[in-house]
Order: C-alpha cells, then structure tokens, then sequence
C-alpha cells in the first residue's frame, strides 16, 4: 500500500511541472508547427494564384473561342452568300450564252440566206450570157456558114467574131453585103431581148496595108465599126448609148500574119456583148450592207 502510494505521488509531483517548463519543453514543436503551417500556407496562396491565372487564361480561352466561332458563322454567312451569288451568275450566263447561240443560229441562217441569194444573182447574171450565147448560136446557125463565124463566152462577156466577107462589100467601110442584114437583125433581137445588155464593135484588121487612101488599119477598122453601129441605130433601132464603135486594127490577131489563111482570121468584126455590170455591182453592195448588218 505504501509503494502504491509512493509511486502515485511519484506521478502527481512528476505531472505537476511549471508552465515556464512546459513551454521550454514545447516550443520547439510548436515552433515546427508554426512552419509547416506557414509553408502549407504559401502553397495555398500560390496554389490559389495558379487557379486565378488558369481562371483567367480559361476566360480568355473561352472569349477567343466565342470570337472565333462568331468568325466562323461570318464566314459561314459570307460562304453562302457567294453560293448564292454564284449559283445566280452561272444561271445568268447560261441564259445569256443560250441568248448568244440562238442570236448565232440566227445569224447564220441569215447568212446562208444571203450567200443563196448572192449565189442566185450571180448565177442570173452569168446565165443571162450563157442565154445570149445560145441565142446567137441558134439564130446564126442557118444565115452563116460555120466557118464564117465564131461565139466565144468569157466571164462578164460574149463575144460573135464575123469574117469581114460575111458583112462588107471587098475594100469598102461603108457598103454591106446583102447577108449583112440577117446578121444585124439577130444582133438587135438580141439587144432588145435583154435591155441591160450592151454591144461594143471592134474591127480588126491584117497586118497588111488596107485599101482606104490616107487611112491606117486603126482608122480603116475603126470606120467598119462605126458604120455597123450606125445600121443598127438607124436600121433596126437600137439605142445608141448600148453600143460603143472601136477597133484594134492590125493590133489583136487571132491567127499569125504569115499566111493568107491567118490574115483571112485576123480579117474580121467583133461583136462583145456585155451584161450590164453596174445592176450587178449594185445588187452585190446591197448584199454586203445586208451581211454586214447581221455580223453586229
């Protein structure tokens, strides 16, 4: 009992130890403690301004984020807009080039029309000679002999070349045969078929001096063709302005002046219908006028 008691007191006195003792004995923990709570501090302050800053860059994340997204439905809008401008422009174009390849499908049939008619003009006036020719054929067949003339068609002309013994008494310039007259005869019918025709009457003559005193073979075959186109004004009424009197004398022979049978040839009277050109041209102008306006 008395142990028991002894060690009770033991403890008692141990427990009952002075306040400036305990702090001496404590304060170092206490001291430790403060630290650790300091630095634990700290790291929640710190901690604390890292979740601000990644607050903030977030917010700013996040703004960036909406501007983008307001950029992108611009775009969006913008994208749009330009399909839909696009989509009207290639119809526009399409109506415009379907415009264009009808206005051309006009155009060239219209042309194609011109061309036939420019054609058909064209093929009328030759033909008009080639119906002159056959003409002259037919009448002349049976009031010549073949040997005696000559038709010749050239382009824009028709040319009858008669033998000077066919129409001319020998060595005149002034008398005709008494055949003469039938030829003449087929000569104005065939004016007066056609008026827009002309006759233009050149003579010609050998190399070798003519008959007529003081006359060289321009003047000598020049008075031939005068007289022709007297008859025919006179005689068988043919208007004077149709027909032009000319020659080239020695100067258009046909045949060499080496034999008699060439200088027989060379001998003869030209008889050159033309058709009347101007018609023609001004046909073919009013033509051009027509085709130049389909071209605008």
């Amino acid at each position: 009992m008395r142990l028991f008691i002894t060690g009770l007191l033991a403890v008692v006195l141990a427990s009952c130890i002075s306040p400036k003792k305990a702090a001496e004995r404590y304060q170092p923990r206490i001291d430790s403690l403060d630290s650790l709570a300091a630095v634990q501090a700290d790291s929640i302050y710190r901690l604390t301004l890292a979740l601000e800053r990644s607050r903030g860059g977030n917010d700013m994340l996040l703004e960036t984020q909406s501007r983008l997204q307001d950029r992108l439905i611009e775009q969006d809008d913008r994208i749009e807009a330009l399909q839909s401008n696009l989509s009207s422009t290639n119809t526009d174009l399409n109506e415009q080039l379907e415009n264009l390849r009808e206005t051309l499908e006009g155009r060239e049939a219209n042309l194609d029309s011109v061309l036939a008619l420019q054609g058909r003009i064209i093929r009328e006036y030759s033909n008009s000679l080639t119906s002159v020719a056959n003409r002259l054929s037919d009448s002349l067949e049976t009031k010549l002999d073949s040997g005696q003339y000559l038709i010749t068609a050239r382009p824009g002309e028709v040319i009858l070349s008669v033998q000077e013994s066919s129409l001319f008494r020998p060595r005149s310039v002034g008398y005709l045969v008494e055949g003469a007259g039938p030829v003449l005869r087929v000569l104005a019918g065939t004016l007066q078929n056609n008026p827009l025709l002309k006759l233009r009457i050149v003579g010609h003559t050998d190399n070798q001096a003519n008959p007529l005193k003081n006359t060289d073979n321009w003047e000598y075959a020049a008075l031939r063709a005068a007289t022709l186109a007297d008859k025919l004004a006179s005689e068988h009424y043919v208007s004077p302005n149709r027909l032009t009197g000319a020659s080239q004398g020695e100067y258009g022979p046909v045949q060499s002046n080496a034999s008699e049978e060439g200088r027989y040839q060379n001998r003869r009277m030209e008889f050159v219908f033309t058709s009347n050109v101007a018609n023609l041209l001004r046909a073919l102008d009013r033509l051009t006028v027509q085709a130049a306006g389909l071209k605008r």
